[in-house]
């Protein structure tokens, strides 16, 4: 009987991390290298995300617009942050255009992550410069 519970015990064990690594892998999507002055056009949806990087200098400013083709009441955002693999300080910027369009002033030389979303689908095309 014990040997029965160390067995069933091992196996719970075994299957939570197997279980933790796929999901790991799952949400581990590789971002897509940009350069300055990059389109790219997508299509985002459900829970999934885009994730984009791109290398600016420290002074140079960043300017990121996201449009798309309006389906039923579908949007599509963008956030902007410093890449965790590479630098962490705060990255500050201006919305405009109903948070279609940002612009801000790179705090630190390294990469920067732009991520793409939507609710509950788009197809969208996202412009990059940096100056």
């Amino acid at each position: 009987m014990r040997l029965k519970l160390e067995t069933l015990t091992l196996v719970a064990i075994l299957t939570l991390l197997f279980t933790a690594s796929v999901c790991k892998a799952q949400d581990a999507k590789p971002k897509k290298r940009l350069h300055s002055p990059a389109t790219v056009r997508g299509f985002v949806g459900g829970e999934s995300m885009d994730n984009f990087v791109i290398h600016a200098r420290k002074g140079q400013t960043m300017t990121v617009r996201i449009t798309w083709r309006k389906e039923e009441n579908n949007t599509a955002t963008f956030s902007v942050s410093p890449d965790s693999d590479s630098n962490s300080e705060a990255l500050a910027g201006e919305q405009s255009e109903n948070g279609k369009r940002w612009t801000g002033k790179i705090p630190k030389t390294g990469n920067y992550l732009i991520t793409v979303t939507a609710q509950p689908f788009a197809h969208y095309t996202l412009r990059v410069t940096i100056r």
